[in-house]
């Protein structure tokens, strides 16, 4: 007859194969982070080159985002080229609106108004002008960019910076297979990134005042040594 098993020897091999399958689960979300994490620094690095590049180069470049999508890729142009920054006074009104307004305006005034070539820009030389993924399982969910009145969330969109060392304020939201997210937000002026383990949007002006004035009431409390 073949020995059989006590109740405590079934016990201890469940609870093995309990542990295991806990840690095969634990690993498998840590490399979907990693995943993402990597995904968030891929964007940040494509910023930083681009900036570094606008400023040394002199021309006019930007960062392809395909959104919805997990592409990416990096263009210049020897045009001049011009933001049509979005007016702020009708930015709560819907797309729709803004589309309508624009268009009537464009008809309007083209008859009347010179109107300069739109830039041409071109993939760069070499593996950074490749369309390419930003990471395995990675999606560019949304992209906040200052030069568009709502937040894109498919097609190609773009994020530009300037030969004089100047860029327009964006925040780019990464989505992994489990559901969560990244963001890389990227700052004016300085072209420095930061990225956050959360959904985050872009700051309103009305927000950065406030912000501004904090930081100036926190100085003005600090008393002076003897």
């Amino acid at each position: 007859m073949a020995p059989a098993f006590s109740l405590i020897e079934i016990l201890l091999v469940m609870v093995l194969g309990a542990l295991m399958a806990t840690s095969a689960i634990v690993g498998f979300g840590a490399v979907r982070r990693g995943r993402l994490r990597a995904g968030a620094a891929h964007i940040a690095s494509a910023f930083r080159f681009a900036y570094v590049h606008a400023l040394t180069t002199g021309r006019a470049t930007r960062v392809m985002l395909d959104v919805g999508g997990n592409l990416i890729a990096i263009e210049d142009t020897d045009d001049a080229h011009v933001l049509d920054i979005p007016d702020p006074v009708r930015l709560r009104e819907s797309a729709q609106q803004i589309q309508d307004a624009a268009e009537v305006l464009a008809r309007d005034t083209i008859s009347v108004t010179p109107h300069a070539p739109r830039a041409e820009f071109r993939p760069l030389q070499g593996p950074r002008g490749r369309p390419r993924p930003v990471e395995r399982e990675v999606l560019i969910a949304r992209l906040y960019a200052s030069h568009e009145a709502v937040p894109r969330e498919h097609g190609r969109g773009y994020v530009y910076f300037f030969s004089g060392g100047a860029t327009e304020q964006a925040v780019v939201q990464l989505r992994g297979a489990d559901g969560q997210t990244f963001s890389i937000v990227l700052h004016p002026i300085t072209g420095r990134t930061e990225i956050f383990n959360r959904p985050v949007e872009p700051q309103t002006r009305a927000d950065q005042d406030i912000t501004d004035q904090q930081e100036i009431d926190s100085r003005d409390q600090v008393t002076p040594p003897p």
